[in-house]
């Protein structure tokens, strides 16, 4: 005749609630025993935690100048590349037009190479062709991107090239930067820099915006605009033989103060003038 037993499965981390059943003594024993064989095993488990490092990584380069001067006539022009980082990444050139979405008639030498940390090396850009304005700049943009190494796994692996389900597991975080400067095609027939001609810029006010009319053929690039004691902090350079409209914050009023980015990167004088 059976005996009525009781056994709680929860003990047995199986399930959450009291089941009651009817079982020989013989049952019983091996029910026990094959419960404390599965509880040994889940904290045999639950002992190899996985610790998982997570760390990032930034794969962005330095270039030497933060703009270039090109003349339409030249041979080309160099500038050097710098990986500040302590390991290796791939560098990736190439040259946009204005809107940045069109690629413009130019190459650089060499366009996809290896730059291992901490050294430098050079960019040739050359010109392959092109209609460029003879009277005033044309603004093309210079990008350079550093691209991190395509990995076969994220997760550590262990000598024999393993996984390590009970080691520390590393997940990083590969951050591709472009680093993209302005490249003026500047013809032979403008003479003198921009910062030679920035005080001729003349500003309009229509309501709650000012309009800068640049009447010169340089890019006035701003590097700082302010109306009376208030700053523009959102400015934007403004096309030659052209304007640019900026939006003024309530109760601005005074004179127009601005400077502009040299053609070495560095800032002009302050300029300053009346609104009309």
């Amino acid at each position: 005749m059976q005996n009525k037993q009781s056994l709680n499965i929860t003990e047995c981390g199986i399930l959450n609630v009291v089941t009651r059943y009817q079982f020989s003594k013989k049952t019983m024993l091996l029910l026990m025993t094959w419960c404390m064989l599965s509880m040994s095993s889940l904290q045999s488990i639950a002992a190899e935690k996985i610790k998982v490092e997570k760390n990032s990584q930034e794969f962005g380069v330095k270039l030497g100048v933060s703009r270039l001067i090109y003349s339409p006539g030249s041979m080309g022009q160099s500038i050097s590349v710098s990986n500040p980082r302590d390991y290796p990444m791939l560098v990736q050139s190439r040259v946009y037009t204005e809107d940045m979405k069109s690629k413009a008639p130019f190459v650089v030498t060499p366009p996809l190479f290896r730059l291992d940390g901490l050294q430098q090396n050079n960019l040739r850009i050359i010109r392959t062709g092109g209609d460029f304005a003879k009277d005033r700049e044309t603004l093309q943009w210079l990008c350079v991107k550093g691209i991190p190494p395509k990995a076969d796994d994220l997760w550590a692996k262990d000598k024999e090239g393993k996984p390590a389900v009970n080691k520390a597991v590393s997940l990083n975080l590969k951050l591709s930067v472009d680093n993209c400067i302005k490249l003026f095609v500047r013809p032979e027939s403008i003479k003198g820099h921009p910062d030679d001609v920035a005080s001729s810029l003349s500003w309009v006010r229509h309501g709650s915006q000012l309009k800068a009319v640049n009447d010169t053929p340089f890019y006035m690039n701003l590097s700082s605009l302010k109306v009376g004691n208030t700053d523009i902090s959102d400015i934007h350079y403004v096309p030659p033989f052209s304007s640019y409209t900026f939006a003024l914050p309530k109760g601005t009023a005074g004179k127009v103060y601005w400077t502009v980015v040299t053609d070495y990167g560095g800032v002009s004088k302050v300029y300053q003038a009346d609104i009309k």
